[in-house]
């Protein structure tokens, strides 16, 4: 009876955490269309007004991301999510590999991280809601956002704590690539955007 309890509780934790893959995997999924787009816009690749989700004159992602409100904290939105949730995916999948006794640390470490990723949607939603156009993709992020955090506070309540203690050098490591992973991302733009490469077209 109490290993059928442990083996259904294993299968809820595994579910649980499929849940939390999938909302960050479509989060980043929707952020590099979002950068793509950005990017395309001003480099000149695309015309605006014809991204897959330019339905309307009021509901339109090219005009939204040719305000200055992309670009809220600087860097353009869309990037710091992509930068965001690829390093999240990053922490997860490699951290995994270091073995259970890591594994509380790093949910907790999302938990603390998706958090903070939440209270900055409230900042975006505020901004998105107060332009006179609307970017259908651009809250999906959002929603994917509280879906991952759910997931991750669930599997941090099934987590028990170790008792065998850890070594911090791999999860410095981890640290340090996820971190150089956001920076290299914002670099990349801004280097672009110093050297006036990226142009702001006008829309109709």
């Amino acid at each position: 009876m109490v290993q059928g309890a442990e083996c259904h509780g294993a299968a809820d934790s595994k579910l649980t955490e499929r849940v939390m893959i999938a909302a960050l995997g479509f989060a980043a999924l929707d952020s590099a269309y979002l950068t793509w787009r950005y990017m395309a816009l001003r480099l000149a690749l695309v015309t605006p007004g014809t991204s897959i989700c330019s339905w309307s004159s009021l509901v339109d992602c090219d005009r939204v991301l040719l305000t200055p409100q992309a670009n809220a904290f600087f860097v353009p939105n869309a990037l710091l999510g992509l930068a965001f949730y690829l390093g999240c995916l990053v922490w997860w999948h490699w951290g995994k590999r270091l073995g259970p006794k890591y594994r509380r640390h790093l949910v907790r470490t999302l938990v603390f991280w998706l958090a903070v990723a939440t209270v900055m949607t409230f900042r975006f939603f505020w901004l998105l809601f107060h332009l006179s156009y609307f970017c259908p993709l651009c809250p999906l992020n959002h929603i994917a956002t509280y879906v991952a955090l759910a997931a991750a506070v669930v599997l941090l309540v099934r987590t028990s704590p170790s008792v065998e203690r850890f070594c911090l050098r791999p999860i410095l490591i981890l640290v340090l690539a996820c971190v150089a992973l956001f920076i290299l991302l914002q670099l990349l733009w801004l280097v672009a955007n110093i050297n006036g490469v990226l142009q702001l077209p006008t829309i109709s």
